[in-house]
Formats: C-alpha cells, structure tokens, sequence
C-alpha cells in the first residue's frame, strides 16, 4: 500500500514536473519569438535616444531673385546639464559674466521642458570669436559648456517689408494642439506673422534626427552614434518688387514727415500723421507688388524671443502699433475715394446715367427730414448743374448726398431691401479679399442690423435706435458714418476699375521654388468676382477719374508730372473720424488708358487727400515710370 503512494506521488510529481518545465519553455519561446521586437526596442530605448535636427529654414525672395530673408550662421554656447560635474552655480556665474546673459535666463532656458534631459540647451546666440576662444582655452572652469554653429534668419535689408514678410518664434503650446502642426515639437521656430506663418509648412523642412547613445544612468556615450540628416525647406519667391517696395517705404515716411509740418486749420494744430500705408498692385492679375506700412519695426528683433524691454517698446502707448500692417489689417471710412464705387451702384440701379446732369449745390437736405437737417458739400459754394464726370472730379459730395437718398428711398419702398450694401460686398467691400498673409480685416459695410447693434452697444453715445435712416444712407454715399474698409480693399476695387471689372484675390507669393532652384509650383492668381456694371460703364468711370489730376482736387498734387504721357485716373478722400483729425487717402491708376499699377496711399490724421497722400503717390508714380522723384509739396486742401 506504502509502495503504491509513493508511486502516485512521484508520478504527480513528475507530472508537475513536467507541466513547469512546459511552461518555462513556452515563456522562453513567447519572449523570444512572439515579444522579441517589443523588448529589442526596450533595450534600445535604454541605450539610444534621440534628439531632433532642424532643417534649414527655406529662404524668401523678391520677384528679382533678391533675398530678402535668409539664414545666417550664428555662434551658439551650449550647457549640458549634466556635465557641471556639481558646479552649476559656478559654471553659470561665470558663463554669465562671459557672454552677458543673465543668470535668471540661463536657468529658465535650463528648466524649459522643450529640450530633453540629455539635451545640450542654448543659452546664448551671436557670441563672438573671442569668447568662444576664451571657453577653449579654460575648460577646466566651464566643465559641461560647448558650442555650435546654427542657422538663424537674417533681414539683408533691415526693416524693408517686415509687415508682409513676418517673423518666427518658437512654436506655442496652443499651435502644437493644432492639425496644422502635426508631427512639430516643444521648440522649434515656426512662421508667426507675415509671409513667414502663411507658407510656413513650405518654408519650415523636414526635421532630421540625432541618435545618442547613453547608459542606465543617462549619462552620454556616444553623441554622434547615427544621424539622418534634415530636409531643408523650399524658397518662396514673392511678387514684390524690392526696389518698389523700398519705393513706397521712403515716399510714405516722406509724406508722413510732411505732413507732420503742415498746419490744420479746423484742429488749429500740425497734422499728427500717427501712421500710414500704402500698396501698389498689377490690376492686371491682383499681384502685389509693394505693401507699405508705418510705423514699422525691425523683424531682426525676434531671434531668440523678444525681451520684456523689447516687447514694451513695440507695444506701449505711445508707440502707434508698429506690429500693426495698416495695409491689410487697419480699418478706416474711404470717405471721398469710395465715390466711384458709390457712382458704380447708382448706375446699375438706374439712379445715375453717363450722360446725366446732377445738381451739386453748397448744402443738401433729405426731402423726408422734417428738421431739414443740412448736408454740407466740401467746398461751400454751388456749381449748378454738372455730369457724373465733373462729379468725380471735383468730389461734389451734394450729387452723391441725393444718390445716397435715392438707395434709401428704395429701402424704405422695398421691404428693407438693401440694395445700395449688396452692391458694394459685390465690389468686394465688407470682406476679406482673401489675400495670401495672415490676420487680413474684412471691413465692414454698415447695414439695419449692424447700426442697430452697435446703438445696442452704445446706448450714452447714440441714444434710441429708430433704424435705417435717410442720414445713414447720406453718409455712407460719401464713404463716411459707419463704414470701414482697409487700404487692400480699396486698391483691389480700383485694380478692377482699372482692367475693367475684374476682381482679384490679391497675391504675395508668386512662386516656390526648391533650394536648388527647380519650380516646384506658381501660386496663380485667382478670380473672385466683378463689378456689377457692364465693361463700358467701368471704362467709363476710369476715363473719368483722368480729370482728378488734370483739373480737379489733384491738380496741384500732379503740377509738373507729364499727364500728356502718363495719363493718371484717380481720386483723393478725406475722412472724417471725429474727433481725430482727418484720414488722407489718394487712389491712383497708371497709365490711365492701359493702367499697369494701382497705388493707393492712406495716412492718418494726415488731413485732405490732396494735401497728403496724393503727394506721396505721385513721388511713387515717379519712380515707377523712371522720372526723377526728390522731397514732396503739399497739395491744395481738397477733399
């Protein structure tokens, strides 16, 4: 019976036996065969870690070829957090005192999660030779400190179109939850502004990677133990033109300069001339070739991030927003260069005609209003019957006061239909013109329910609302009240005057090519709507506008150009924004009869159109056509 247990013990045990060593070797062949790849990458990860590479960033230039952004080498000390060997505070103190970086910086670069522990981290760019010398020589002071050569952006041309070339700054925790920045880390520089941001994944490259042995400790074996190199960007080549761009930079810091030395006798005061801008567009394929803007600041400014000191400068009081490009973001009333667009609807509603006769008295009162409140003209007299031509030339606000009426009357006969707006958002006013840079300002073109809002909004400044009325309609025909357009609008509505109807989405870029310079593809120009008048009739307003510069609020501007070879269309505006002084605006087409360029040119507070913008287009004209440009003259006081 004993002997018979002892078996059954010891073939369970057996059994038992058995079942383990099955079960070890099943593990073994799992973590061998099955699990190998999982736990190869495992020790990998252990020893190898990897450390991302920027690509070279792709370069911007002008339609010449000229470079206008770049990259440069730039001498960058490093500290690896790991290699003080227990002396941070030492190593930063004096690596402080070397390269004048404050040691507060340091220890915010050291500490910023966007490098990783193994990381060397960047503390200070730009260092000069002798520094970098002086580091050779004492290693036994700066253990853990070394240095590299890295590329930065550079501006050959200082400040030249720093509003439509942008700058970049290291990606922000908000952008790296965005899809546009997919597969980007903590750190690296993306576009943040300008042409910069809106070709940002063209000009930004393909990132390489650093492998970088180490051991259990984290402590580096090998730095350089495989890499695979960074792909680097592609250029963008623009349609601006730098020498006219440069052009348009002087003659508005010119004019702004003039104007800030001409008297104002309603303010009593000199022209304040807070800022300014100016385009100059192909109206022939909505190409830009200049985009002014002033004040302006220095892109250079934003390499290694902006200091607090440096972001004061650029935003304090004071300071009239720099950053702000006037050109495509700053929102004005058109005032008297709006007349044409105004003249346009009238004509397609049948309210106006090309051979009509229109009174343009020294006052108009609404036939409705029972105050008989009085819409003053600009020049108090009156010029009896005159065409719509003279209208124009003159900018008779009397003629357009009643076409102003007339789209109110149909408003108020037609069930609230809108009739004078929809005409304008076809002429591409209230929205953006879908130009290629970011941050572009839509405008606004007012209507029932915007001014019942924005009394809504203001109750202490504008009372009861009582609707549209027969005065909003008046004053939004002379491009005053509500109204806001930006200078990009305004010049992308005169370039389809100019060719004859057609509208076009503006375009910065012009092409892309590769480093090497293949073409990689041509950004078109791109079509988004017409004038809603018959070529004839847009043919007829540009012929029109000729009598600006020869004989009307132009002329004095235009004294001494050569009209008889140059022909130039175009239309001066002075808008009010009480109770700041007046905005200048001047709109130009050249040559009239075939026109080339559009320019348009807006100061604020800078007073009557005439006065100063038209002198500032006039200068650009100059050099457009070759003729010698030199120091600006007012103009007369016209609207």
């Amino acid at each position: 019976m004993t002997e018979t247990k002892t078996r059954v013990r010891l073939k369970v045990m057996a059994a038992l036996v058995v079942v383990m060593l099955a079960a070890l070797t099943t593990r073994l062949w799992f973590l061998q065969v099955l699990a190998s790849p999982k736990f190869v990458k495992l020790a990998n990860d252990n020893q190898v870690r990897l450390v991302p590479i920027e690509p070279l960033r792709g370069e911007i230039l002008d339609r010449n070829g000229k470079v206008l952004v770049g990259n440069r080498a730039s001498t960058v000390v490093l500290v690896d957090r790991g290699g003080m060997q227990g002396q941070e505070d030492q190593v930063l103190f004096r690596l402080s005192n070397l390269v004048h970086v404050p040691v507060s910086d340091m220890l915010d670069q050291l500490s910023s999660v966007k490098y990783l522990p193994y990381q060397p981290v960047p503390v200070a760019q730009d260092v000069p030779q002798q520094t970098i010398f002086y580091l050779e020589e004492h290693h036994d002071l700066f253990p853990g400190v070394s240095y590299e050569i890295d590329p930065i952006r550079s501006y050959p041309d200082g400040s030249l179109a720093s509003h439509l070339l942008g700058y970049v700054l290291p990606i922000s925790a908000a952008q790296l939850k965005e899809k546009t920045f997919a597969g980007y880390h903590a750190g690296q520089l993306v576009g943040d502004a300008g042409i910069e941001a809106s070709y940002e994944q063209i000009l930004h490259g393909i990132p390489g990677r650093r492998e970088i042995q180490v051991n259990a400790q984290g402590k580096v074996l090998d730095d350089n133990f495989g890499i695979q190199d960074a792909v680097p960007g592609d250029n963008v080549v623009l349609s601006i033109d730098g020498n006219i761009q440069r052009l348009a930079e002087n003659s508005l810091t010119l004019g702004i300069a003039l104007a800030r030395h001409t008297y104002d006798g309603t303010s009593r005061k000199n022209l304040k001339a807070t800022g300014g801008a100016v385009i100059v567009m192909d109206p022939k394929t909505g190409r830009i070739l200049a985009d002014a803007s002033y004040p302006t600041y220095d892109p250079s400014v934003f390499l290694g991030g902006l200091s607090q000191s440096e972001y004061t400068a650029l935003t304090r009081p004071g300071s009239n927003h720099p950053l702000l490009d006037r050109a495509i973001q700053g929102l004005y009333p058109g005032g008297s260069a709006f007349k044409p667009f105004v003249a346009a609807a009238a004509l397609k509603e049948g309210f106006a005609a090309p051979n009509g006769s229109y009174d343009c008295p020294a006052g108009y009162s609404a036939p409705v209003d029972p105050t008989h409140h009085i819409f003053h003209n600009w020049a108090p007299v009156d010029q009896g019957p005159i065409s719509l031509p003279e209208a124009l030339t003159i900018s008779c606000d009397t003629v357009f006061y009643q076409f102003g009426y007339d789209f109110w009357l149909h408003y108020h006969r037609n069930g609230g239909d809108e009739l004078m707006q929809k005409d304008f958002w076809r002429m591409g006013f209230g929205k953006r013109t879908g130009i290629d840079l970011p941050f572009e300002q839509a405008g606004l073109i007012p209507t029932n329910n915007i001014v019942k809002q924005i009394y809504a909004a203001n109750p202490k400044v504008y009372g009861p609302f009582y609707g549209w009325l027969p005065g909003d309609a008046i004053n939004l025909s002379i491009g005053q009240g509500y109204i806001q357009m930006t200078p990009l609008q305004l010049a992308q509505a005169y370039s389809a005057i100019a060719n004859g109807g057609t509208l076009y989405a503006p375009r910065v870029a012009w092409k892309v090519v590769s480093p090497d310079g293949t073409l990689v593809r041509v950004v078109r120009p791109e079509v988004t709507g017409r004038l809603p008048i018959p070529r004839k009739e847009v043919l007829f307003l540009r012929q029109a506008l000729t009598g600006v510069t020869l004989s009307g609020t132009a002329r004095q501007a235009f004294l001494g150009f050569p009209l008889d070879r140059i022909p130039v269309a175009g239309k001066t505006g002075t808008a009010d924004i009480i109770p700041l002084q007046p905005t200048s605006w001047f709109a130009a087409m050249a040559p009239a009869n075939d026109p080339k360029y559009v320019v348009v040119a807006l100061v604020e507070q800078g007073g009557h159109g005439a006065t100063t913008a038209a002198p500032i287009v006039r200068r650009i004209l100059e050099g457009l056509f070759g003729l010698n440009t030199g120091s600006l003259r007012a103009g007369q006081v016209a609207d």
